[in-house]
């Protein structure tokens, strides 16, 4: 089993399908979502079942932050 490259995408953002790097399923010492503000679950991805939380691209998760902040 080889390692994953520094940038490889290892999930597909279930809201526009964007490729991305999780970085807690790379094993990255933190993701880059940690870096967002922590007002929410991640929301489960289309379709599956059981309903499970799925990677979200970082366009589509800081959209819906800004819009969850805004909101309030």
């Amino acid at each position: 089993m080889t390692s994953l490259e520094p940038h490889a995408n290892t999930s597909v953002c279930p809201r526009c399908g964007a490729g991305l790097r999780c970085g807690n399923i790379a094993g990255d010492a933190q993701c880059w979502c940690s870096m967002l503000p922590n007002i929410m679950s991640v929301p489960p991805a289309p379709g599956a079942v059981p309903p499970a939380a799925s990677c979200l691209c970082p366009a589509c998760l800081k959209q819906i932050t800004d819009e969850r902040l805004h909101a309030s």
